[in-house]
């Protein structure tokens, strides 16, 4: 089993390399999920892909965001720089990035992101089929989930430790369409660690634990890994390509133990209480197994904090002398960082100069009460938190640099040195199957003092820096032969530049191929008339009342474990956005009775083989190849993200195979959680089927007085909705000549009346313009927001 951990730096990469990872992975300055990070050269990477593989460990590059269709061909060159210079495999959200590394470059290896959302095994297999050969599974899924997707027939691979996303990763565009800064693209600006009040459906403020009602512990799967083991995915990933190089080196670490031990002896395997402590000090929001254990309630949240909450050392027992007394339940070092809680908030500092009575010490240790200098007021009572722990962070750095940075991870080698009088020294080093040879000077008579046995050990074993440590040696010397040092240093360099580069050899004969995204082909879909007017809605009185006011086509909302009786004549099924294993079956028999609307890639595969579906738009269709990948799985049209502009839309829908249509009206969908977001209204009895809770549209408001819809399906998942309408109807002109051919509009809390007035006044309006006439001059709504449509994506 495999243990990758991230790269977000050259140091964070060593740190990994040095502490035990099997691969790392990491990203260059574009295309990749996290482009807030450092990140990596190109003109670099092949020296630190050399420097992994070396060291026995594999590099997968992220591209792993939704590609915009002006950037297709600089994200297929950046792979294809990438795969020259070494990496093992990319990791790839888009699917017309699948399609094509699968048709232009057919050697890389790809793997899928968890970005794409994969959670049952048709979405393993549906990935397999384009090409993937690992998918990273949804941080969601159980261990029972995760073990029928490792049956599916690729590789798959699992978070174990490091941040939650509240939302399902590649769902969530609320950073996106309200501070422009698209998750998709790797600039998510974490609006679910921000402060929001939760109102009731009448409108009513409830009470909370805290205000961080989005905001998830950080997952620490650490006492899971026998069942992980158990569950048979190929690899464990922890997250963390934001954080420092000391974070990925203590993480990193006691992971490597723990998965050694778990392998070694799952029934009895246990976690240490110093390898907890390891993982409290590195970083910590408070740890959670989360999902992998089923839990989703209040327990996975982190309602009073969203960052780094450290270990609590002690708590505050009283001031004097301008000095603050804490009582310690840990040992305090100077140079640690503190953090107090007091009843006007938080702050931070060094922990400085301490005193215990009137001794000045190095360090306090637990029990004692140390005294030192607090930069604000505090108050008996108070707790104090260490978020830095300087003597693990100088351990951890020491791992990664400095002198003991070479001499911590080494190749073991076999020696053989030959010294024969008259014949050539030379020097053989093997390691990874692999033999480095080199010839010196020829052996003379000694003139002086002969070399010894231990002579040649001590000088050609001065291995320090090189990446190998002597595992054997076999030395054959002839009596009074004589050698100089250097000689001997020198032959065994050169040795070791032999074995490097055979060890290498692997990777060594990739050449640039410089593939291009082809052009269009065959019968292209562009409407000339009037789009199709489509509604869905979320129950079935809007849905009629929309199919009444003229839409042409009407999809309603269907969840695991709804009636599944006939529905009405013109209104068909849209698939959940999340389907587990378990719950797949249910969902999917609603295919069998003709077309759907699928926004989940396991759904939508099995569909179109059978009744008829549409791709929806949570399958992230940016680009034309993302269609094509589609339409040739079978899909009768795509429905593009609300992520593009209208230029953008009009691109994709000129080159499309398949008819296209794209969002106009309706409050965006942003999340949609595992976790219920009404949990944090107090206890639940997880019946979501028959809550009361849930049968109202309640609302998350932010600090700005923003209000954001929120309801909980019957499977006990939420759906949190943009706050402000999308309201494209002044756009018609441009959306109707950009060649879509449907437009839709989402409803959600409207009503029924409402819907009705929205159908029949975007009807109107489509005639107009198709005519020839202008598009509405005034909004139907007010506030509303264009989204995307005028800004694009950065």
């Amino acid at each position: 089993m495999e243990l990758l951990a991230p790269a977000g730096s050259p140091d964070a990469l060593v740190a990994a390399v040095m502490n035990g990872a099997d691969a790392v992975y990491l990203g260059l300055g574009a295309f990749n999920a996290r482009r807030g990070a450092a990140n990596f050269r190109i003109e670099t990477l092949h020296e630190w892909i050399r420097f992994a593989h070396l060291r026995r460990v594999k590099v997968y590059l992220t591209a792993n965001i939704v590609v915009l269709p002006s950037e297709v061909a600089a994200a297929l060159d950046l792979v294809d720089a990438a795969w020259a210079a070494g990496i093992d495999a990319v990791i790839v959200q888009d699917l017309g990035m699948l399609r094509l590394l699968r048709e232009l470059l057919p050697d890389v290896r790809v793997h899928g992101s968890t970005q794409i959302g994969t959670m049952n095994p048709e979405a393993v297999r549906m990935l397999a089929s384009l090409g993937v050969s690992r998918v990273t599974l949804a941080r969601e899924l159980s261990l029972e989930g995760i073990a029928a997707c490792a049956a599916a027939g690729i590789e798959v691979e699992s978070f174990v430790h490091g941040a939650l996303c509240y939302s399902y990763s590649g769902q969530c565009l609320m950073s996106s369409l309200i501070g422009q800064r698209s998750a998709n693209r790797g600039l998510c600006a974490q609006p679910c660690r921000l402060q929001y009040d939760l109102l009731d459906a009448t409108g009513s403020a409830v009470g909370t634990p805290g205000r961080h009602v989005l905001s998830t512990k950080d997952l620490a799967g650490v006492s899971q890994l026998p069942a992980l083991v158990a569950s048979g995915v190929a690899a464990l990933k922890i997250e963390g390509r934001m954080k420092s190089p000391e974070y990925v080196a203590m993480v990193t670490s006691v992971y490597r133990g723990a998965l050694d031990r778990a392998l070694a002896d799952p029934d009895g395997f246990e976690v240490s209480p110093s390898e907890w402590e390891r993982l409290e000090e590195a970083f910590s929001r408070g740890f959670t197994d989360a999902y992998l254990t089923g839990e989703r309630g209040a327990p996975l949240m982190s309602y009073t904090r969203p960052n780094n909450r450290g270990v609590l050392v002690g708590r505050v027992t009283g001031m004097s002398g301008g000095h603050v007394h804490v009582q310690l339940d840990r040992a305090l070092d100077p140079a640690d960082t503190l953090q107090f809680w007091t009843r006007s908030g938080h702050f931070t500092q060094p922990a400085g100069e301490l005193r215990i009575g009137t001794d000045r010490v190095s360090v306090a240790p637990a029990g004692s009460a140390v005294s030192l200098v607090a930069e604000r007021p505090v108050s008996p009572g108070d707790r104090v938190f260490r978020v830095a722990n300087a003597a693990l962070l100088d351990a951890a750095r020491r791992t990664f640099s400095g002198d003991a940075m070479a001499e911590r991870l080494r190749v073991p080698a076999d020696v053989s040195v030959r010294l024969r009088i008259g014949e050539p020294l030379e020097v053989s080093v093997s390691a990874e199957g692999a033999t480095g040879t080199a010839r010196g000077a020829v052996v003379e008579p000694a003139r002086t003092k002969p070399v010894g046995v231990d002579e040649v050990i001590e000088h050609v074993g001065r291995l320090g820096g090189t990446g190998y440590v002597p595992d054997s040696w076999q030395v054959d010397l002839d009596a009074g032969a004589g050698i100089g040092y250097s000689q001997l240093h020198a032959v065994r360099r050169a040795a070791l530049e032999q074995l490097d580069e055979r060890r290498l050899a692997p990777w060594a004969d990739r050449r640039r191929r410089n593939p291009r995204p082809p052009h269009p082909t065959g019968a292209r879909h562009r409407s000339g008339g009037v789009p199709r007017l489509v509604a869905t809605a979320w129950d079935l009185p809007t849905a009629e009342a929309c199919r009444e006011a003229g839409a042409d086509a009407v999809w309603l909302r269907v969840q695991p474990g709804d009636d599944h009786g006939p529905l009405p004549e013109g209104i068909r099924p849209l698939l959940p956005r999340v389907i587990w294993p378990d719950e797949f079956a249910d969902v999917a028999s609603w295919a069998d009775g003709g077309p759907v609307l699928a926004g989940e890639l396991g759904s939508f595969a099995y569909a179109a083989g059978r009744g008829g579906a549409e791709a929806d738009w949570p399958l992230n269709l940016l680009n034309r190849h993302a269609v094509e990948a589609l339409a040739g799985a079978g899909a009768s049209l795509a429905w593009l993200s609300p992520e593009l502009s209208g230029r953008q839309i009009a691109e994709v829908a000129g080159a499309s195979p398949i008819p296209v249509g794209c969002l106009v009206w309706g409050r965006v969908e942003v999340m949609v959680t595992e976790q219920c977001v009404l949990m944090a209204a107090g206890a639940c009895g997880r019946r979501c089927a028959t809550c009361a809770r849930r049968r109202g549209w309640w609302r998350l408001r932010d600090q700005k007085g923003y209000e954001f819809p929120v309801t909980t399906d019957t499977a006990g998942r939420s759906h949190v909705l943009n706050s402000v309408t999308l309201d494209l109807s002044r756009a018609l002109d441009e959306i109707v000549g950009s060649g879509v051919a449907s437009v839709r509009l989402d409803f959600a809390d409207e009503g029924p009346v409402r819907a009705a007035e929205v159908v029949r006044a975007f009807g109107s309006a489509l005639l107009s313009v198709a005519a020839g006439g202008p598009a509405p001059a005034d909004p139907l709504v007010s506030p509303a927001t264009s989204g995307h449509f005028y800004r694009g994506l950065r």
